[in-house]
């Protein structure tokens, strides 16, 4: 059966203060068996001080205690040192209970928790405590024995007072328990023969004080004056243990990860400190190649570059170690009053191994650190705050261990910003490169991750490094100019150390200048980046007049033929006559290629040509520099602003068509008047009654039709002057300047903002929808209804007029040849009956009133709306859209009324 790891620590201590038990004695058996059980009574015992759980308070009356003891300040300073070491091993760790177990044991008076013990320890041992008799041992008895081991507690705790002055416990300054991790001191006050015929305590007489009863044990009886081992033997085997290696008499305790003196060996309280502090050494030394050795089996560039530093330091302490050993017996040739005929003694190795301590000890920080951090560029973070230190000796070691862990970090930096190349297998860059996003060359392939970013490099900086690396692999990759990036690019003016902040930063801020520069030239004149973005103003916003022009008159044209199906190649031949039919057909080649005429929406299955809208196609690496959003943002302006256009044209061709009726009608009118001398015939009547609400219907459609223009000419005078133009003004300006300084993201952020001023005014701004498209769609839909009843109510025109010049030689017709008239006819095909039918009883509703409500309930509606637009304009308060108001209704038409 397996032995608790607790249970051999406590046998291991009591083996220490009271040696080995004779073999066959069942008393002593018995009597450590009984000291176990005590043991674990106390450390499971729940019970709780009712003091206030502050370290910081226990430490005060520690050094308090000492203070009035008679000791001096250093002592009490001592013990702060030592505690702050405590907690420096597991800052994590709750060490109150260790510190208030130290100062209670400190304490001259100690509470009846740690005296006495426990009530569960009392009550497990009354069924199994028998007495000589082999009765059961009473209550009163095993309260005895509690007050007897009272006794003896107290007792200990005044003869040390009597022989140190103060009251020293288990919490000594300069032994191995307060150093970091070296040699216990609890483990290795005695050795097991001193200890193995040790008197017990008596019970104390009635009348006896407990300051007079000389009896019990005390820990500084125990502690040996003398050492058994020579100081020479204990050197030697203090070189073995600073190299990490066990020695003959100081080993490595596995349970503490400490290097401890065997429990047989007798030292004195002196050289067991001395041995505590030089075991130290080797402790830091294990930790360090333990490391080390970790990372060469298994470790990324940082770390490697860090350890490399540390390999460096390491060989310097093996060196030091040499030395030591080299000096540890050559006597000096005249010695001093007092000095050891040895070359070597505990206290000079301490002195020459004082600053190698130091080092080791830095050096566990930071590996400490270092793999508490992150990895990757957080490791020369965690270094560059031990730059910042105000020891000088901390500032110079952690300035060279920066300066060799960079070295991985600035290979992949300089191969970064002089080719564009990323070369990061462990991913410790702070750059990143998104592997599904390989194809955008621009705008989403690289990242910056900031919680890799170092320390001494700032956000400014940080942005100009990112900006210089994409940059030079756009120009490599995508615009085909990898020969000047190899032999004119930033690589010319790479410094020869750039591990220092002000070279680097130098050699940043001029290289993002010269990047820049030469990639905003090579967009601009190789791949005319700003004639591109003008032919996207001029096509797709419609700031080209004869090809808008052009293009309606075609797209009118094809909606007059249209047939089943529009293919591709009608889109491409509906653009080319326009392009033919405008000044466009003189512009770039490249520019025309990129414009194309695309359905609004693909999924749609039936589509016509009210549904095509234009489009513009940058090929690469444009189409890398312009997000795709931008061109979605471009796309539905243009969309809304055809829908403009198209019903502008509409509504002309209409007042086109009622000014050629007008004019006809009048001559018609006149030449009736002339022929006839003013005889009317029968059924004339009904025939004038159509005609003049045919003559009503139409002036007021020829009135609203020139509303609707003169509404929709000035909104797209408004677009197109107010905000288009505005927006490309301020685009020109924010863009007019010094190319190394703009560089590509600053334009695009420019370009960005000029494409959102103009989509947000005409499609609205987010998921508001507050632009004019969202405004004005009831108008739109409002004026196609509007020119398909004006077509209608020309149709149903057109046809009283035909029937007013036949209805007199109807009656003639008649009975002439008793075949009915072509009035008849006309209006038998319109009643469903046909040629040959009767004609009905009674005549039917008149088509040309219905047509005339129609045309007036479209009209009414239309100033409805127009009135609610304009109400809503006028209280806008951001833009020119109140003088758009007033430009609407210059006559105050709409608005007069209320």
């Amino acid at each position: 059966m397996e032995i608790p790891e607790l249970d051999c620590t406590l046998q291991e201590y009591i083996g220490a203060f009271l040696g080995a038990p004779a073999a066959g004695d069942r008393d002593e058996l018995e009597r450590r068996d009984s000291l176990m059980r005590y043991f674990h009574s106390i450390i499971n015992s729940n019970v709780a001080p009712t003091v206030a759980r502050n370290e910081e308070l226990l430490v005060g009356e520690m050094q308090k205690r000492i203070v009035s003891s008679g000791r001096n300040v250093r002592a009490a300073l001592h013990v702060s040192r030592l505690c702050g070491m405590l907690k420096q091993q597991d800052p994590d760790y709750n060490w109150w209970p260790v510190l208030y177990f130290l100062s209670e044991c400190c304490a001259k008076t100690p509470t009846s928790a740690i005296a006495a013990p426990p009530s569960s320890y009392i009550a497990e041992q009354q069924p199994r405590s028998l007495g000589a008799s082999g009765t059961t041992r009473t209550a009163p008895l095993l309260q005895q024995e509690a007050h007897q081991h009272q006794y003896y507690h107290h007792n200990q705790q005044r003869q040390q007072v009597a022989r140190y002055g103060h009251d020293s416990g288990l919490l000594r300054p300069n032994t191995a328990g307060s150093a970091s991790r070296g040699v216990p001191s609890s483990s290795t006050f005695a050795t097991g023969a001193q200890y193995r015929h040790r008197p017990e305590p008596d019970t104390p007489a009635s009348g006896q004080s407990l300051q007079d009863d000389p009896s019990g044990v005390f820990l500084h009886r125990e502690l040996p004056t003398y050492d058994d081992v020579p100081e020479g033997e204990l050197l030697q085997d203090l070189i073995y243990v600073m190299q990490g290696i066990d020695g003959t008499y100081v080993r490595w305790n596995r349970l503490t990860s400490s290097y401890a003196i065997r429990p047989d060996v007798n030292l004195s309280r002196p050289t067991r400190a001395m041995v505590a502090l030089l075991s130290e050494l080797g402790v830091l030394a294990r930790d360090i190649q333990d490391y080390i050795d970790a990372v060469d089996q298994k470790g990324r560039l940082f770390v490697q570059g860090f350890c490399t530093e540390l390999k460096a330091e390491m060989t310097k302490y093996y060196k030091l170690v040499s030395e030591t050993e080299s000096k540890l017996f050559k006597a000096p040739r005249t010695l001093r009053p007092g000095e050891s005929p040895l070359g070597a003694t505990l206290r000079r190795m301490y002195g020459w191994t004082t600053e190698a301590r130091q080092r080791l000890r830095l050096m566990a920080t930071a590996i400490s650190k270092v793999q508490e951090g992150r990895g990757g560029g957080d490791v020369l973070s965690i270094i560059s705050t031990l730059v910042n230190d105000g020891d000088p000796f901390i500032q110079t070691f952690a300035r060279r261990l920066l300066k060799t862990a960079s070295a991985p970090f600035n290979s992949i930096l300089v191969s970064w910003v002089t080719d564009g190349e990323l070369v990061d297998p462990y991913g410790e860059f702070f750059i990143k490169e998104r592997e599904e996003r390989r194809d955008m060359l621009w705008g989403e392939r690289y990242i910056v991750a900031p919680d890799m970013i170092p320390v001494h490099i700032n956000g400014d900086m940080t942005r100009k490094i990112f900006q210089i690396g994409r940059s030079l692999n756009f120009l490599r990759v995508a615009c085909d100019d990898a020969q000047w990036v190899a032999e004119g690019g930033p690589r010319t003016q790479l410094a020869d150390d750039i591990s220092e902040p002000g070279s680097l930063e130098t050699f940043v801020c001029s290289s993002s200048l010269m990047v820049n520069e030469r990639l905003m030239s090579v967009l601009k004149s190789r791949f005319d980046l700003m004639g591109h973005v003008e032919a996207i103003r001029r096509y797709l916003l419609f700031e080209k007049g004869d090809f808008a022009l052009a293009l309606m008159e075609v797209l009118d044209n094809q909606e007059d033929h249209a047939g089943k199906g529009i293919m591709a190649h009608d889109l491409s031949a509906v653009l080319s006559n326009a392009v033919r039919a405008s000044n466009v057909q003189h512009e770039n080649t490249e520019r025309l290629t990129a414009l194309g005429l695309v359905f609004a929406d693909e999924s749609t299955q039936s589509r016509g040509w009210n549904e095509v809208a234009l489009s513009y196609n940058l090929s690469a690496p444009l189409s890398y520099v312009v997000p795709r959003q931008t061109m979605r943002k471009y796309n539905e302006i243009s969309r809304f602003l055809l829908k403009l256009k198209r019903a502008e044209h509409a509504l002309h061709s209409i007042w086109h068509q009622q000014m050629t009726g007008s004019r006809s009608q009048r001559r018609s009118e006149d030449l009736q008047k002339r022929r006839g001398g003013g005889a009317v015939a029968p059924g004339s009547g009904d025939a004038r009654g159509s005609q003049a609400a045919v003559r009503g219907a139409t002036r007021e459609g020829t009135t609203a039709c020139s509303e609707m223009i003169q509404f929709f000419q000035q909104v797209q005078r408004y677009i197109s002057l107010n905000v288009i133009e505005g927006a490309w003004a301020r685009f020109l300006k924010a863009t007019d300047g010094n190319a190394g300084e703009l560089g590509i993201d600053r334009w695009n952020a420019a370009h960005s903002k000029y494409v959102n001023s103009i989509h947000d005014v005409v499609c609205g701004a987010g998921d508001s929808a507050r632009g004019f498209q969202h405004s004005l769609a009831g108008i739109l839909d409002t004026a196609s209804q509007f020119t398909t009843v004006v077509k209608e109510l020309y149709s149903e025109r057109a046809l009283v007029a035909r029937r007013a010049g036949s209805a007199d030689g109807a009656a003639a017709t008649t009975a002439s040849d008793g075949r009915p008239s072509l009035a008849d006819r006309l209006q038998r095909i319109r009643s469903g009956g046909g040629l040959l039918g009767s004609l009905p009883a009674s005549a039917p509703a008149d088509p040309v009133a219905e047509h005339a409500g129609r045309v007036h309930a479209t009209v009414a509606r239309f100033r409805e709306q127009v009135k609610d637009t304009l109400r809503v304009m006028s209280r806008a308060t951001a833009g020119e859209l109140p003088f758009l108001v007033v430009t609407i209704d210059f006559n105050e038409a709409y608005t007069g009324g209320g």
